[in-house]
């Protein structure tokens, strides 16, 4: 154990001094204060301030509107206020014929003709120089057909209050009776992402660090002093350790800024963002998970490091596990595109993917107890094989220099 230790706190030293690792902490956490500052830089001030005078808007696009029998009394003032950006004209004698060419000279201009239609209605035409110019149909539908309705009422002697009710919009509010939420959504992908981060970046350390001593020789003195297995089970404690103290740190300025930065009323497309009040249960299983994802991918990238004699053909050996890695990542974000396929369940026991899975998982539904049960067990189990393997190949390659071992050169040799 005391060899474990010495090789655990070498590992920690060496890599939290790197300046990479240094430079890395600083601008994400920069970047964290910079998100949370946006949504009160934006929203210009504090609500106690008068409200500024809205700028006039500039006019964009022209219409014409025909309608020269008066079907729609006030649709010209009506339209103006509904699309404040089009100027609105009314239409001369020369009718639809004298706009034809004009249209088609500047795309910008488009006519709204108001003709007779079926049973008295009005029948509006809207005309463009294409599909893909002039007003939006259904802007001008709804306002026109508010103002018909609001004059028809009127001359049937109906008040102007019962007017506007009739014509006001009914609030709707959406209640989710399940567990998941617009804030457990996004932190739940937020999760998914920084277990890719964790698996990449922290895995890549572990293989850096093995290659790198491989290069300068500092393997020979640390197998002589110990054995192979207790360096590499150091050195993948050193570096989840390293990876919890910087994510922790990044979870802790987060959690700060956001409670500070952030206003109380702060929505995203209409949808407030919010820590919710997650359960411990469910944030003690994604630690977890988190916990046992690193360590079944560290043991894998230790073997990578273990497998070339310089630093620089680490990226190639590597490969297998990024792809892995990638691979897996997808799968959880399939899930969580498609949540009611019957992929899930079948993520969620495979122990590769299930790191990924379960965090988004967790948050946002309520997850069957025999679910988590064999997920953790079936993790668990790839764990121990894939750790007496790595330690198998570990031990056989970690002295080997030269040329790339490639695997089936690995199971060749003799620990």
């Amino acid at each position: 154990m005391k060899e474990v230790f010495s090789v655990f706190r070498f590992t920690f030293k060496d890599n939290i001094r790197k300046k990479a690792f240094i430079l890395t902490t600083l601008l994400v956490v920069a970047l964290i204060v910079v998100v949370c500052a946006l949504p009160a830089l934006t929203a210009g001030g504090s609500g106690e301030e008068a409200p500024a005078e809205p700028a006039p808007v500039e006019k964009t696009a022209v219409c014409y509107l025909l309608d020269p029998d008066g079907r729609i009394p006030g649709a010209r003032e009506a339209l103006a206020a509904a699309l404040p950006s089009v100027e609105f004209r009314e239409g001369e004698e020369a009718g639809l014929e004298g706009y034809k060419q004009t249209m088609l000279d500047d795309k910008d201009t488009s006519v709204v003709e108001i003709a007779e239609g079926a049973d008295g209605l009005p029948l509006v035409r809207l005309y463009s120089a294409d599909f893909m110019s002039g007003l939006s149909a259904s802007a001008v539908s709804e306002t026109l057909r508010a103002l018909y309705i609001s004059n028809a009422l009127s001359e049937a002697g109906v008040s102007a209050d019962v007017t506007q009710t009739a014509l006001s919009d009914l609030p709707v509010e959406q209640v989710s009776v399940g567990k998941m939420d617009f804030s457990g959504y996004v932190l739940g992908i937020v999760l998914v992402v920084v277990m890719f981060f964790a698996v990449y970046y922290y895995g890549y350390g572990v293989a850096m660090s093995v290659a790198a001593e491989k290069t300068s020789r500092v393997m020979e003195t640390l197998v002589v002093s110990t054995k192979p297995s207790r360096i590499l089970l150091g050195k993948c404690l050193g570096m989840g350790a390293l990876g919890l103290c910087q994510l922790g740190l990044f979870g802790l300025v987060g959690a700060v800024c956001f409670r500070l930065l952030v206003p109380a009323d702060f929505t995203i497309g209409g949808m407030p963002l919010a820590i919710s009040s997650f359960p411990l249960s469910a944030g003690l299983l994604v630690l977890l998970y988190f916990l046992l994802g690193y360590a079944l991918f560290a043991m894998v990238n230790s073997v990578c490091g273990a497998t070339v004699s310089r630093a620089e053909d680490l990226n190639s050996a590597m490969m297998p596990s990024v792809l892995l890695s990638l691979v897996c990542f997808y799968a959880a974000y399939m899930v969580i595109l498609m949540p009611d396929s019957g992929m899930k369940r079948i993520v969620t026991y495979i122990p590769f993917t299930s790191p990924f899975v379960m965090p988004f998982r967790l948050l946002n539904e309520t997850v069957p107890a025999g679910d988590i049960l064999i997920s953790l067990l079936l993790l668990l189990a790839a764990i121990v094989l894939v750790s007496l393997l790595s330690v198998r190949l570990y031990s056989a390659s970690v002295l080997h220099y030269g040329s790339r071992l490639k695997l089936r050169d690995l199971f060749g040799l003799k620990a």
